[in-house]
Parts: C-alpha cells; sequence; structure tokens
C-alpha cells in the first residue's frame, strides 16, 4: 500500500466535482487512453466504467468500480484488471479555506502475478506519485 498526501486551494466540493468528473479525468490523468461507462445516470455507489490506460509500452484495461462515495469527503473505487485487483481511496478534509487530499492505494496480483504484488505497488507508487499534483493542477486552474 501507499500513501500520499497533499494541499489543494479549493473547497473539498470543487476538489470532489473535479474526482468524480469521468469526463475531465484524461486532463489530469495522462496515462488513461479511454474511459466506456458501464452504467448510465449519477455517480453513486455502484457506478462503473472500463479503463484502458498506457502501462509502460503495454496498455492495461480495468474495470472500475465506485465502492464508497461521501460527498465531499471521501471516494472509494475498487479496480479489477486481469493481472491484479485492488483499491484506492481519495479522503478530503477541509483545512484553512483549503482541502487537504490523502490518497491510498493497494494492489494485489491475481494468480502467479500475487508473486508481483510488492513490485505492482512500488510501480503504481512510481506511476502515481504526482497524481496529487495533477489533480491540484487541474482543480486550482478551473
Amino acid at each position: 500500500m501507499f500513501t500520499r498526501t497533499n494541499m489543494i486551494d479549493a473547497t473539498p466540493d470543487r476538489v470532489f466535482a473535479v474526482l468524480t468528473d469521468l469526463g475531465r479525468a484524461q486532463q489530469w490523468m495522462p496515462s488513461i487512453q479511454k474511459i466506456d461507462p458501464l452504467t448510465s445516470g449519477p455517480f453513486v455507489i455502484g457506478t462503473s466504467w472500463r479503463e484502458t490506460r498506457a502501462a509502460g509500452k503495454r496498455t492495461l484495461e480495468s474495470m472500475v468500480r465506485v465502492t464508497a462515495l461521501e460527498p465531499p469527503t471521501r471516494l472509494g473505487l475498487e479496480v479489477d484488471s486481469k493481472p491484479m485487483k485492488g483499491h484506492l481511496e481519495f479522503r478530503l478534509t477541509p483545512r484553512g479555506g483549503g482541502t487537504e487530499i490523502q490518497y491510498e492505494a493497494e494492489m494485489r496480483g491475481k494468480g502467479l502475478f500475487r508473486l508481483m504484488s510488492g513490485a505492482m505497488n512500488r510501480m503504481m507508487a512510481e506511476t502515481d506519485d504526482d497524481l496529487l499534483d495533477r489533480l491540484k493542477g487541474q482543480v486550482e486552474r478551473r
């Protein structure tokens, strides 16, 4: 598991709106190549989509499902792909006119990939090391 924390100069409502806007996700997560919604209607627990992202020289397709939704303080996501499954969580706390955001992620390999769970988490931590900086830039530009 890895955790990152950052401060964003915006209200939790504004940060949460960007986090849950799938149409703008590629603007601050450039590894996402495509998002295909699997459910329709409002963004609620159970909302799911297929996400295609660049993973080094390969592409990785994952199913993503909202597992926790407490606007504007918590968003939990389950990620399921062929080699791995995991949980991502964003927690937002108002701090002095801005928002402190904490991001936690834990991935587990499936089948033989279980042996590589540690390496997967390290690779994801490296890839997502600046995720909150990119989110901060997107929110504060808005």
